[in-house]
């Protein structure tokens, strides 16, 4: 059977990805809130729901290259390194 479709490959690598994607995505669409905001991109301190959405991009982002990475030490990929 092909890696593409092993289960271990999609626990791994595969749902690592998404969520990497899925920050990025967040990340983008702090970026528009940020360029559409207005005044308040100059004031201190930030609406919590922008502190939020910001940080969980990030985090999401971060634990998907993790994930990721895990996931091909796990598979042995990366041992011959």
């Amino acid at each position: 059977m092909s890696l593409a479709y092993s289960p271990t490959f999609a626990v791994n690598i595969i749902a690592g990805y998404l969520l990497t994607v899925l920050g990025a995505v967040l990340a983008l669409a702090a970026a528009v809130w940020w360029i559409r905001a207005g005044e308040w991109a100059r004031e201190k301190p930030r609406p919590p729901a922008f502190r939020a959405l910001t940080t969980l991009a990030f985090a999401l982002f971060v634990l998907g290259l993790f994930w990721q990475l895990a996931g091909y030490l796990r598979l042995d990929y990366a041992g011959a390194w």
